[in-house]
């Protein structure tokens, strides 16, 4: 169902009213409860963390977690509700009792939510509320301006006077005897450009928070759910710290500024994800750096301001625990070489000389640290993985050993039994002498009935007794549609009265069979034989045994009872089924009660191949039986 609406949600259209509602459901109610869980959990964290040297905190640091693991899915309802295809959290079962109770402090999914919920969500969803609700005022300001805008006092900052200037470089000299017409013309333009870049950005800031829900709430792995979460905070962190210390202390200019930091955010972001694109991205924001703060005061770090070392720092971290070794040397030997050569020209220093040596080995030190952390952590998920592998072989053995167990029993129990049953009624004719000629062929009926059972009895034993990835043993054929008739043909051996139609698109390919001579059945089971002979094997099987529960249950149940079977195949599906009347009353076979195990046996064959049976009283007294099968 999830993947339904996560497929509809992106084939739908961006200019659709229904997309765009979802859209603003999902941003502009995100921001309020991101807000109350922020509100709510920072304090306690905080009161948590503050009080655990007395205790207080140790049972509230619990509650903490478990109300972050509740805004965690609410969040992920709403990324659902969405269209986003997103896994149910697994949390540990927790365990009875004050330990139980305790035990959520050591769950690495909860300090996940704790973190997301307070890390990342809210700056998120803050940011995601404001840009769309201004967006969508904007364009209905804009575009009702001709209505309310002549009612404004005249000035000089018109939507038209701004262009101008912006438009001649600031030698345009604004008025207060412009138009209105000209500026409500302009307004209306401006109104049209939001309407109808509108839904792109609706949808780009729902994706960009479905992205993030799913990094961090996903399911995938908690260690790269931690990644992307420190990253991402990292880069939040850097923008706000990189953008204004470039901008005042360097002189650099806001928006150069504001592109380099955003460059170096973009690289701790995708570090983990695409290695290459973030080294490039790294390298050209310290190169960037570098020739925006070559002119700065003499006093200050250059090439390598104190910032650019930090994110450099932590970018090769990031990229040594995340990625392979040979990447991680990429990342802290590009940039450093970049920046060294590029910044020969402008001649080194002294000072410039010790800048370069401190970035070089400070992300150095922390590539080797980085490296050898990663590795530690790889060879635990190795231990827990063979961990892991090895309780699973041993539930296997136990399953296995179980298996056999009841294998055992079975044969014991059934298999003895039917061979003394098989073995009197082959023999019965020699024994008994006076055994007339109907009563031979009853016998031998019974024989059949009971190598059969036994037949499939040893194939049971079989299926019990071996593995699912080790079944090399060759088992007997099994029954399918086509035998239906000479099930028919045998249980009418019992004195039953059973009639069978098969039909194929309408089609009757084999008539009514009411008969009881052999004649008639031996006719019946080759129609059927050869009509039943495309359905595939495991829908012939699954039909035969819906048939054979039915007739079963028809005999115990309602004892002299007429029993109708009908087959219908069509190009899609087949349909089965079995309808008898209520029990004969001069009947002298009571009506042996059952357990119900043999319809949720029909039920579960029919769910696995993705059809459907209804079972129920008739209104005549009787019951029917009744399976839909799909074809293909």
């Amino acid at each position: 169902m999830v993947n339904e609406i996560s497929r509809g949600s992106q084939r739908s259209k961006l200019f659709d009213l229904r997309a765009i509602g979802r859209d603003y459901r999902l941003l502009l109610v995100g921001f309020p409860f991101s807000l109350a869980a922020f509100a709510v959990l920072v304090p306690m964290f905080s009161l948590s963390i503050g009080t655990i040297v007395i205790w207080v905190g140790a049972p509230l640091l619990p509650v903490t977690l478990q109300l972050a693991s509740y805004f965690a899915e609410r969040s992920r309802s709403r990324a659902r509700a969405w269209g986003a295809d997103l896994a149910p959290a697994l949390y540990p079962v927790r365990n009875p009792g004050l330990s139980g109770f305790l035990s959520r402090i050591k769950e690495s999914r909860r300090w996940l939510d704790l973190a997301f919920e307070t890390l990342i969500a809210f700056p998120l969803r803050t940011f995601n509320f404001t840009v769309a609700l201004c967006w969508g005022l904007a364009a209905v300001g804009e575009i009702t301006f001709p209505l309310w805008g002549g009612f404004l006092p005249k000035d000089n900052l018109s939507l038209g006077a701004l262009t101008a200037q912006w438009l001649s470089g600031g030698s345009f000299s604004a008025t207060n005897h412009e138009p209105f017409w000209v500026e409500a013309v302009l307004n209306l333009a401006a109104g049209c450009v939001l309407i109808l870049t509108l839904p792109l950005v609706l949808r780009g800031l729902a994706v960009l928070e479905i992205t993030l829900t799913k990094a961090g709430l996903g399911e995938a792995e908690q260690r790269q759910g931690w990644g992307r979460i420190t990253a991402w905070v990292i880069a939040i962190v850097s923008i706000a710290v990189g953008w204004p210390i470039l901008a005042t202390l360097y002189g650099v200019p806001v928006v150069v500024a504001m592109l380099i930091v955003l460059a170096s955010g973009a690289a701790l972001v995708l570090s983990g994800r695409l290695p290459i694109v973030a080294i490039v991205l790294q390298s050209g924001s310290a190169l960037a750096t570098m020739l925006a703060t070559s002119g700065s005061a003499a006093e200050l770090p250059w090439p390598w301001p104190v910032t650019t070392i930090i994110a450099q720092t932590l970018f090769t971290m990031l990229v040594a625990l995340r990625c392979r070794l040979p990447w991680a040397i990429a990342a802290w030997a590009v940039p450093q070489a970049a920046v060294s050569l590029a910044s020969l020209p402008f001649g080194i220093t002294t000072t410039n000389q010790v800048t370069i040596t401190v970035s070089g080995s400070v992300s150095l030190g922390v590539l080797i640290l980085s490296a050898i952390v990663r590795q530690l952590m790889s060879s635990r998920g190795a231990l827990q993985a063979e961990r892991q592998a090895s309780a699973e072989l041993s539930e296997q053995s136990r399953e296995l050993a179980e298996r056999n167990r009841i294998a055992q029993e079975l044969h014991d129990v059934v298999a003895h039994s039917m061979s003394v049953i098989s073995v009197q009624a082959t023999t019965a004719k020699y024994r008994l002498p006076e055994v007339g000629e109907d009563a031979e062929q009853e016998f031998e009926s019974i024989a059949a009935s009971s190598r059969q059972a036994l037949t499939e009895m040893r194939s049971l034993l079989t299926l019990l007794r071996t593995s699912d990835e080790d079944r090399q043993l060759q088992l007997a054929p099994q029954p399918g549609a086509q035998d239906i008739p000479a099930l028919i043909a045998a249980t009418r051996q019992s004195g039953a009265s059973i009639s069978l139609s098969v039909t194929k698109n309408g089609v009757a390919n084999l008539p009514a069979v009411g008969g009881d001579t052999a004649s008639d059945s031996d006719t019946a089971a080759s129609d059927a034989a050869a009509n039943a002979s495309s359905l595939p094997a495991a829908t012939g099987l699954t039909v035969y045994r819906i048939v054979q529960e039915a007739l079963s249950n028809a005999m115990r149940h309602s004892p002299g009872a007429d029993i109708n079977v009908r087959v219908d195949e069509t190009d899609t599906e087949v349909t089965v089924e079995v309808q008898n009347g209520p029990a004969d009353a001069q009947s002298t076979q009571p009506a042996a009660p059952g357990a119900g195990l043999g319809l949720a046996g029909v039920r579960e064959r029919v769910a696995a191949l993705g059809g459907s049976v209804e079972a129920a009283p008739s209104h005549a007294g009787g019951f029917v039986l009744r399976a839909v099968l799909p074809l293909g």
